[in-house]
């Protein structure tokens, strides 16, 4: 027994040993890899310029005359701000608002995605293969009709509300006939067993009101618009002064008009994307009673059938993407081909297996989300930039793109992983009274993560505010434009002004933000 333990020590002892000197070599080649070289501090030459740095950085140009020469009274004159502080007041609030808009619309759009990369709620999902198949088959018909009929309805509207007269007049008598189809026919929320005529007048009734909704709403988008432009001019002639600016409401008026061409610009795709996820959960639906239904070889049948229409949209859609970057010669080797010869396979395949087997769909969400995510992640900012630069021009528009694009991949990952670490008391508990997952979802999940949801929000404003000091180097709007041009002419005063507001700037956020989060969380 003691010689067994003597090699246990031993082998622990040697593990140890390696461990030791796998880490000493590590550094070791770090050193050298990172070119350190200390003899580089003692140069005389070096020591002086930073010296000279320091001192400039130290004594920023805030005023004009320099406040320490006027304090010392080597200098007499009206004390004032100098241009470089005026300007960087003015780009730090720019600056400030850059990303506090990229993160409301980057949080806005990093909920719905947290649910679907989180894995405890996807991890249950499963499915037969003709219901996975023929919702992948449906979803591009959904999609595609939705956005041809949300396009044809918004040029219709710009159209026919040429004036804002007409256009009030078509967005009330479009709210009347919605008023009026919602009061047509019987309600089978309130008859216990409808019958087949009063739902399909029930879904045609709904579907009338959703497309009198998407034309009223690009109606609106259109007056709106217009009053918008009227408020910018007019608003712009009532400027006054405040503090060190000059200050108008004509920001009102242009806030109007952005959001109306957001909604203009928006609304084709928001509704192929609803109409596609519509198709897609009919279609699984569907598709799953299709096999519950049928045994034997009809059910092997329509597994085999929509297995090889699903097999060849998903096809057709990796060659057509794949074309539009790369544009082949001859696309149809991309894209036709492939989806018949792999729709003809798979289809073929399917038929071997199981049909009322379930396969793991959520877990392929799951990790579709989390590939998506983590990507975008690895991808910086600054990087993102560059292309949106590209993309919309020099600005802070380019910087709001750029930072939106990764607060959705940095918040998504963050709330998922709250939404991994909740408690599943709540949820046992909802599941027992035979509640489904939406309301599982909630009732059980969404009041346990709503508090740490805002402390992140909040937190990523913080960082975003960090973020956009460094986009503006390549053009991405904010204070860091001013700040590279500086640093490129050696104007370290002008730059220590810009990294002293900064500073400020992020020291006041993270204070405010953390007493937001001390009364919420």
């Amino acid at each position: 027994m003691d010689t067994e333990n003597n090699k246990s020590a031993g082998r622990h002892a040697l593990r140890t040993f390696l461990v030791i000197v796998a880490i000493f070599l590590v550094y070791a080649f770090a050193v050298e890899a990172t070119e350190i070289n200390l003899e580089i501090l003692q140069t005389p030459s070096r020591q002086t310029q930073l010296i000279g740095v320091l001192r400039f950085l130290a004594d920023p140009n805030l005023t004009d005359p320099d406040i320490l020469d006027f304090v010392l009274g080597k200098e007499e004159g009206p004390l004032r701000l100098s241009q470089i502080t005026l300007d960087t007041l003015d780009l730090i609030v720019e600056t400030i608002f850059m990303a506090l808009v990229a993160t409301a619309i980057g949080t806005i759009l990093a909920v719905p995605v947290s649910f679907t990369a989180a894995r405890n709620l996807m991890q249950d999902i499963n499915s037969p293969l003709a219901a996975i198949m023929l919702g992948v088959t449906l979803l591009p018909v959904g999609g595609g009709l939705g956005l041809w009929v949300s396009r044809w309805l918004v040029n219709g509207s710009a159209q026919l509300s040429q004036t804002a007269v007409i256009g009030i007049g078509l967005f009330g008598g479009t709210a009347v006939l919605m008023a009026l189809v919602s009061r047509l026919g019987p309600n089978v929320l309130e008859d216990e067993t409808p019958s087949t005529g009063d739902i399909a007048f029930t879904l045609a009734r709904l579907l009338v009101l959703i497309l009198l909704g998407i034309f009223a709403l690009a109606t609106l988008a259109h007056l709106g618009k217009t009053a918008g432009e009227w408020l910018e001019v007019e608003l712009n002639a009532l400027a006054f002064p405040l503090l060190f600016f000059e200050f108008n409401l004509g920001f009102l008026g242009n806030f109007l008009a952005v959001v109306s061409d957001l909604i203009t610009l928006a609304l084709p795709g928001v509704t192929a994307l609803l109409a596609g996820t519509v198709a897609l959960i009919l279609g699984s639906r569907y598709g799953q009673e299709a096999v519950l239904r049928l045994t034997g070889i009809p059910a092997r049948a329509v597994t085999g059938v929509f297995t090889a229409l699903g097999a060849a949209v998903l096809a057709f859609g990796a060659g057509s993407m794949l074309n539009w970057l790369y544009q082949f010669d001859n696309p149809a080797d991309w894209t036709t081909v492939p989806a018949l010869i792999g729709g003809g396979v798979f289809g073929v395949l399917s038929l071997l297996l199981a049909p009322k087997r379930p396969f793991a769909v959520g877990n392929l969400i799951y990790t579709l989300s989390r590939t998506i995510l983590n990507t975008l992640r690895s991808i910086e900012p600054l990087i993102m930039a560059i292309v949106f630069v590209v993309w919309v021009s020099l600005g802070p528009f380019a910087g709001v793109m750029a930072l939106t694009l990764h607060t959705i991949a940095a918040l998504g990952k963050l709330f998922s992983e709250q939404i991994e670490g909740v408690s599943e008391g709540p949820i046992e508990a909802i599941n027992a009274t035979g509640a489904n997952r939406l309301q599982m979802v909630v009732f059980g999940v969404v009041p346990q993560i709503v508090p740490p949801y805002i402390a992140y929000t909040l937190y990523r404003w913080d960082i975003n505010v960090r973020m956009s000091t460094i986009i503006g180097f390549v053009g991405g709007g904010g204070v860091g434009f001013l700040l590279s041009q500086s640093i490129k002419l050696l104007r370290y005063r002008e730059a220590s002004v810009m990294m002293l507001s900064i500073a400020i700037v992020v020291s006041v956020l993270d204070y405010i933000s953390s007493r937001v989060r001390a009364r919420i969380i």
